[in-house]
């Protein structure tokens, strides 16, 4: 017996692997190979493949053979080349010339197959399209029949997939019984005809309870118009599968987010799909991170307060809100004195309570429509929302006399002080830059006035100067 080469033994087994060998026609592949048809314009194209002593056809056009042995096979060359195969004249090339193929009544003289890969290094068969005239085959058409093997082989995989599904299938409801997710087997319309054990921890509901019952019955109110135009996607065919999250309201009241998978099934091979699986997973905790990371992104982490990222946001809102004529307000740039003695001389872990107790205090001296934000270091801004002059300066003074009282630091007490320059909004003309620069520059007057002071700023004719330490 001769031995049988590893690298073929391997494609031999993918093949059989495939299961695909004399099987059905399946209509895929047939439109495969009458598009290779009808592209190259050649009378035949068949989707060959090569085994241990045949080749076998799944598709063809144009040949009444199913198949022929192996060793008269063109295809079984290109799989063994693993590379293009084009034969411009088969009865010119010593390879071909003596095959039936050639010489009988099938006439081949032209031949043009690309490999079926299926895993690296493993061709299983070849697509190709054969003439009984010789003929050329160009670049691009070369590049297009590689392109199309590429589909095929695709399909292949898929029959693979297809058949690993109905050997799973009966093992699913074992499956389905004992994950920690809710299975729901459904209608097109949502009526729920399967649920899994896995409700029970995830809504506190019994299977039994579940079923008879629709998604929509259960979801937030938030939540329903967009989840509703999903579920009447899916009961249309429209969508085969989808990811969705959503709340689901618990037996006991409370609401869970959970992420819903759909994928629509068929009975009995048939076209038009019967309903959809659903897996429902908790997904509480993954949001509840979400949640934080998204918050970080926003707010200062030293202090809890809106970062510079969430104060342009503000800023801008206002800006808009004063140029449609609805208020004004101010704006106010803050400046801690003496801040950096305290920092060099107690070290920073003291100089960052500081910071936090300074931001402790400017919460509670403004309204809670009020925006407080650090921007870093011991730089921080008030949006005082709906005020004039006189309310922007009774909030500066109010500020200045709450900073400036002493600071208890643990095993420290510090005080320090405050600077703030201060721009009002001036309508349609107000830009937010603009305000903030202008804002800037008082801040800059109020420090070079000997600090512990405020200065207003005409935000017409704005400034930026560097900080006083």
């Amino acid at each position: 017996m001769v031995p049988v080469h590893p690298r073929e033994a391997a494609r031999l087994a993918a093949l059989h692997d495939l299961d695909i060998l004399d099987t059905e026609q399946e209509e895929e592949f047939d439109a495969l190979c009458e598009t290779a048809r009808d592209l190259f314009q050649a009378p035949i194209a068949l989707v060959s493949l090569v085994g241990e002593t045949d080749q076998w056809f799944k598709a063809r056009c144009g040949i009444d053979l199913t198949g022929t042995a192996r060793g008269v096979s063109f295809c079984t060359h290109t799989v063994m080349s693993n590379e293009l195969l084009v034969v411009e004249d088969a009865s010119r090339d010593p390879r071909f010339a003596d095959s039936f193929l050639v010489t009988g009544d099938q006439g081949i003289r032209f031949y043009a197959g690309a490999p079926l890969e299926v895993a690296p290094g493993l061709q299983v068969g070849s697509l190709c399209v054969m003439d009984r005239v010789p003929r050329t085959f160009i670049d691009r058409q070369r590049g297009q029949l590689q392109t199309l093997a590429r589909i095929v082989t695709a399909q292949l995989r898929l029959h693979k997939t297809e058949r690993l599904l109905r050997e799973r299938e009966a093992s699913y409801r074992l499956l389905a019984d004992n994950t920690t997710d809710m299975v729901v087997r459904a209608d097109l319309d949502g009526t729920r005809r399967y649920v899994s054990p896995g409700c029970r921890a995830l809504l506190g509901y019994e299977p039994e309870a579940l079923i008879g019952t629709r998604p929509l019955d259960f979801v937030h109110p938030d939540d329903a118009d967009a989840y509703g135009v999903l579920l009447g996607e899916i009961a249309r065919g429209h969508i085969e599968s989808a990811t969705t999250q959503q709340r689901y309201r618990h037996r006991d009241g409370h609401w869970v987010w959970v992420e819903v998978t759909f994928g629509l099934y068929r009975k009995d091979g048939a076209n038009k799909p019967s309903g959809y699986v659903a897996s429902v997973r908790d997904i509480s905790k993954r949001k509840e991170a979400e949640a934080q990371l998204a918050h970080l992104a926003r707010h200062d982490g030293l202090t809890g307060l809106p970062n510079r990222l969430q104060f342009q946001e503000c800023l801008q809102k206002e800006v808009a809100r004063a140029r449609r004529g609805r208020t004004g307000f101010a704006l106010h740039c803050l400046d801690l004195d003496r801040f950096k003695a305290i920092n060099d001389t107690f070290g920073h872990p003291v100089g960052d309570r500081l910071l936090q107790a300074v931001a402790d205090r400017l919460r509670a001296a403004v309204r809670t429509e009020d925006t407080v934000a650090r921007l870093g270091g011991d730089e921080f801004v008030i949006i005082q929302t709906g005020t004039d002059r006189a309310g922007a300066v009774t909030m500066a003074e109010r500020l200045i006399a709450s900073l400036s009282a002493p600071f208890d630091l643990g095993e420290h007490r510090g005080q320090i002080g405050v600077s703030i320059g201060i721009v009002l909004a001036d309508g349609i003309a107000c830009q937010g830059e603009a305000l903030h620069s202008a804002a800037d520059s008082a801040l800059y007057e109020a420090k070079a006035a000997g600090r512990c002071t405020f200065r207003l700023s005409d935000a017409s004719t704005p400034r930026r100067r560097s900080r006083v330490a």
